[in-house]
């Protein structure tokens, strides 16, 4: 990782530009490419105030801590950071799971090669739950050739079914609880 350091009415000293360094360092283990750190490291009467933008690989993290000492302030922008990538790093793991998710459902409703004569799952759609009202959905369907609608009810926050009826009408299918 490279860290840039910028003084401002302070000279940045050896030891501050190792503290900083080792603060930043167990960033690593939460952000695995940490490409560059910028530390700004500023002095105003008895504030000191450390700043720190990091640059990982898909996201930047930056924090600001002000005290009466700069190793204090250094180390309490160190906490945030690491409050930060870790909440970052939980949210990748999310959206990893969602991922995995979407693409056993994939795989369950491909076309299956069989000797049989039944019928066949022909087309899949993947397409996200938007959550909307009825009316909404009622307007959706209205306007497009389908027959029936899959969405998330904005009022109950369940999947919900909206389909076409022959006698021209509207049915929806709502999961009980």
């Amino acid at each position: 990782m490279k860290i840039h350091f910028t003084g401002r009415q302070i000279e940045i000293t050896p030891s501050l530009r190792k503290a900083a360094e080792e603060r930043l360092g167990k960033l690593e283990k939460f952000l695995e490419p940490v490409r560059e750190a910028h530390v700004i490291l500023v002095v105003e009467k008895r504030r000191h105030r450390a700043e720190v933008v990091v640059h990982g690989k898909h996201v930047t993290l930056s924090a600001a801590g002000v005290t009466a000492d700069m190793y204090s302030s250094l180390a309490l922008v160190a906490e945030r950071l690491e409050r930060q990538a870790k909440k970052h790093r939980e949210k990748l793991k999310v959206e990893k799971k969602r991922q995995g998710a979407r693409s056993s459902l994939r795989r369950i409703l491909t076309p299956v090669e069989s000797g049989s004569e039944g019928p066949q799952v022909v087309r899949v759609d993947a397409s996200p739950l938007k959550p909307m009202s009825v009316e909404e959905a009622v307007l959706q369907v209205t306007g497009t050739e389908r027959e029936f609608l899959v969405f998330r009810n904005a009022s109950s926050r369940r999947v919900s079914v909206l389909y076409r009826r022959k006698d021209g009408n509207f049915g929806l299918i709502e999961p009980e609880a």
